[in-house]
């Protein structure tokens, strides 16, 4: 069987309501500074995919709490992920870094996980979201440091060009 090829959790993703309440809630309990809430950057910067077609642009922020051992990746969703029936408040995924994102998909799909159904680009790394809810309890984000400036270019003059990634 293969394996995810990494022990290293990367982040725990939370989905909130709330971004600014709930960030504020997270760095008093910690006792930690409140950290930068960014607006995740469109498509046109960061190219994306779910099931297969170009995500529009959404308006999804998050806050990253650098905690000892790992990542707390909070993320207020846009209001189109509400009504997707994809999910909601709590728990969304666990990131990890990998090698070879395929291989750890296939590591994933040797479980029963289905494909992944979101793929993204940034320059520097690629991610790839399976929904391994059944198989392992929560979904699976598989990260790959690429160098992927000339994919995005890619994939901006050829939206349909990810499709040899899937």
């Amino acid at each position: 069987m293969t394996t995810l090829g990494s022990k290293k959790l990367w982040h725990v993703a939370i989905n909130v309501p709330n971004l600014d309440e709930v960030v504020q809630n997270w760095a008093t309990l910690l006792g930690i500074p409140v950290p930068e809430i960014i607006e995740v950057p469109g498509p046109d910067h960061v190219p994306s995919y779910s099931f297969g077609h170009p995500d529009p642009p959404n308006a999804c922020r998050l806050a990253a709490l650098e905690l000892d051992n790992v990542v707390l990746e909070l993320v207020e969703p846009d209001q189109s992920w509400e009504s997707s029936g994809r999910g909601g408040w709590g728990v969304k995924h666990l990131a990890f870094v990998v090698p070879d994102r395929r291989e750890a998909q296939d590591a994933l799909a040797d479980l029963g996980a289905p494909p992944a159904y979101h793929i993204g680009y940034y320059p520097g790394g690629t991610y790839a979201f399976t929904n391994a809810t059944r198989q392992l309890g929560v979904e699976i984000n598989v990260k790959t440091d690429d160098d992927n400036r000339a994919k995005i270019e890619t994939l901006r003059a050829d939206p349909a060009s990810h499709q040899a990634d899937l």
